[in-house]
């Protein structure tokens, strides 16, 4: 099991970037469970996960009062969003249609998931990264990325273990081609590969390959 991932953001923005890079990592059946007090950023990072999905991160809203949220694009993954803070426990789960939740063709984001006890249980723990949002000033986070193990083989996992000042044996997320820990262009297989995702941060195809800086905002 790879161990957590820490990341410092000094913007909600940033914090946003980040989500997306995750977006890019994620895949049809993962649940991502986020924690944090109110105001941590928990919907800021819904709206950059839905942005790395593959859809117009403007139409992400809190789904507080609503509960469920569901985002279906052509040529995005299904992102269904969950808010559990108005929920008193799991048997009202029942009222949004969780068991058609965990089963969806998507990827699925649960703010406050402690609300939903004992539920949790019935997600495949394979599936499931957690992560934790904590306040460190007012606009600044410490963001701990918990991610299954499937994760790693994944190509754009380097792009987080970049951001979390990590090296191992990763995939290049530009051409899918295995990576060693050693590489002097890690995490992209070639400096042709690295070029080709600057391109595409110029371009707009955004991934993040380096640590975010305070000028990128």
């Amino acid at each position: 099991m790879h161990g957590p991932l820490t990341i410092l953001t000094s913007s909600a923005e940033q914090t946003e970037r980040l989500a997306e890079v995750v977006g890019r990592v994620v895949g049809v059946g993962d649940v991502l469970l986020l924690e944090g007090e109110l105001g941590a950023g928990k919907t800021a990072f819904v709206r950059g996960l839905a942005a790395g999905l593959g859809h117009d991160r403007r139409v992400v809203s809190s789904p507080t009062f609503v509960v469920l949220n569901r985002y279906v694009a052509q040529g995005a993954i299904t992102l269904v969003h969950m808010d559990a803070y108005r929920l008193s426990g799991g048997d009202e789960l029942e009222t949004v249609g969780w068991e058609h939740v965990v089963d969806a063709d998507g990827v699925l984001a649960v703010e406050w998931p402690s609300r939903v006890g004992d539920r949790l249980g019935e997600i495949d723990p394979r599936r499931v990264a957690r992560v934790l949002l904590e306040h460190t000033g007012a606009e600044s986070r410490r963001i701990t990325i918990a991610p299954p193990e499937n994760w790693t083989r994944r190509p754009g996992f380097g792009g987080l273990l970049t951001l979390a000042g990590r090296r191992v044996a990763t995939t290049c997320p530009a051409t899918g081609v295995a990576v060693p820990m050693d590489s002097p262009s890690w995490p992209f297989a070639s400096e042709r590969a690295r070029l080709a995702d600057l391109h595409r941060w110029l371009t707009g195809g955004y991934v993040v390959s380096r640590e975010l800086q305070e000028g990128d905002e």
